[in-house]
């Protein structure tokens, strides 16, 4: 995907309104947002792979960018310091010719330069807020405010809503998923192993396992009913029933976040199941509107899931009953999605305003990620599930309403641990837009 540059120029001029806004009604002259920087592993000199602080990513959609400050005055050109070391250990970051049109660039080749430079500039204003990492970055200034949180809030309330430049990103992140999710298909089927499928989601997205978005969940059999399986087994089940694959990708900083189930057998009673929960997920999406609480939408799933459970045998009450008696929380134990974004779990979810109140979740729920009103331009995941896991069918085993509970059918399943569904949708004015079934229609 070619670099927008008219889009990312809007982008840029909306950014400016809105921290504009929000400096001038919390009293800040300035925002200083450093990119960060990557910190050591424990008596070492290795570090993770780098992540840029989101607030700086926001306005920087590039990685290569660590050390690097960003300066935002309103009424101003935002300032770059952009650090680029004369260094013979590792490439230099280079700077990208978008940036140079969008900001006042300062390049330097050492870290304290840099900031000898910045602290020069900032001694000639008034108040200002740093805003995101700062442990390493004294600036040892007295009318600094490090990440106040009345600023804070109101930067990250407005993140939710994405720019036509996040939205066209997001689409090519999806499209990046959605090419190694086929390929990950096609080596289930193939008869690989989780780590040769996981192998073939990199090969086939075009992309380096320290660059994912978050790492990949490939889950053959009974690994499906653990939420975020973390291995990657290197030889095959002897018997293969399902596979589970949640996986994302990146463009420019901003994630997309997929899932999709497979059984082993198509046709058989666990790919009915599957089949039946696709539909369900479809019709809650379907039914998304701006204006409506994502707090019901999760309920309303809750019920979906219920009628399922009983279709398909696995309980002999009634959907009414499996619902209120929290049967239904042992079979789909997590929230129906989250906001996305530069983070896969993008902040922001909590916040009922700008100004920071919070939108606490429901007694019932209390794990919820998502659950302010939705709004127009708001990109999140529907990922409805029905697992089979052994911790939670124990305890409903040991609970009164475990004698609803068809467990010779359960049994059945155990092997397969579980199904989960996951698109990514952008809210639009007259309803919603699935950003991930287009793209999967478009590699057929």
């Amino acid at each position: 995907m070619a670099f927008d540059e008219a889009g990312y120029a809007a982008h840029i001029a909306e950014l400016g309104e809105q921290w504009q806004r929000a400096l001038a009604e919390h009293g800040f002259e300035a925002a200083v947002v450093p990119a960060g920087e990557a910190e050591m592993f424990f008596q070492d000199d290795q570090a993770p792979p780098f992540h840029p602080n989101p607030h700086f990513a926001r306005w920087f959609p590039d990685d290569d960018c660590e050390h690097s400050v960003l300066l935002v005055r309103p009424g101003d050109v935002p300032k770059l310091y952009f650090h680029a070391a004369a260094d013979f250990w590792h490439l230099p970051p280079k700077l990208p010719d978008w940036a140079a049109e969008a900001f006042d660039v300062e390049p330097h080749q050492r870290h304290d330069a840099l900031r000898g430079a910045l602290a020069h500039d900032l001694a000639k204003l008034g108040r200002f807020a740093l805003i995101g990492p700062a442990a390493s970055f004294d600036l040892n200034l007295p009318l600094a405010a490090i990440n106040p949180k009345g600023l804070v809030n109101n930067l990250v309330f407005a993140r939710a809503e994405k720019t036509p430049f996040e939205v066209a990103r997001m689409r090519e992140a999806t499209a990046v998923g959605v090419r190694g999710h086929r390929a990950a298909r096609d080596a289930f089927y193939g008869g690989g192993s989780e780590f040769d499928i996981h192998m073939a989601y990199l090969a086939a997205s075009s992309q380096q396992e320290s660059k994912l978005p978050y790492p990949n969940i490939v889950a053959l059999n009974e690994h499906a009913g653990v939420l975020h399986y973390q291995h990657y087994d290197r030889q095959p089940p002897a018997t293969r029933h399902s596979f589970l694959i949640d996986a994302g990708g990146r463009s420019g900083g901003y994630h997309s976040d997929i899932t999709r189930t497979y059984s082993a057998t198509p046709g058989d009673d666990f790919d009915a199941l599957i089949q039946a929960l696709d539909a369900k997920q479809q019709g809650v999406t379907a039914a998304i509107r701006a204006g409506t609480s994502y707090v019901d939408m999760h309920r309303h799933m809750h019920l979906e899931a219920a009628d399922l459970l009983v279709r398909f045998g696995l309980v002999t009450c009634s959907a009414e009953s499996a619902f209120e008696r929290k049967i239904t929380d042992q079979f789909f134990p997590h929230g129906l999605g989250h906001l996305l974004g530069l983070q896969t779990h993008d902040v922001g979810g909590h916040l009922a305003n700008a100004a920071g109140d919070e939108a606490e979740a429901p007694e019932r729920f209390p794990s919820l990620r998502y659950t302010r009103t939705i709004e127009a331009n708001h990109v999140f995941t529907v990922e409805p599930g029905i697992y089979f896991i052994p911790v939670l069918l124990d305890a409903l085993a040991e609970s009164d309403a475990g004698k609803d509970v068809n467990w010779r059918k359960v049994d059945a399943l155990r092997p397969c641990g579980g199904i989960r569904i996951e698109d990514n949708v952008l809210v639009t004015a007259e309803g919603v837009e699935n950003l991930t079934r287009p793209a999967f229609a478009a590699e057929q």
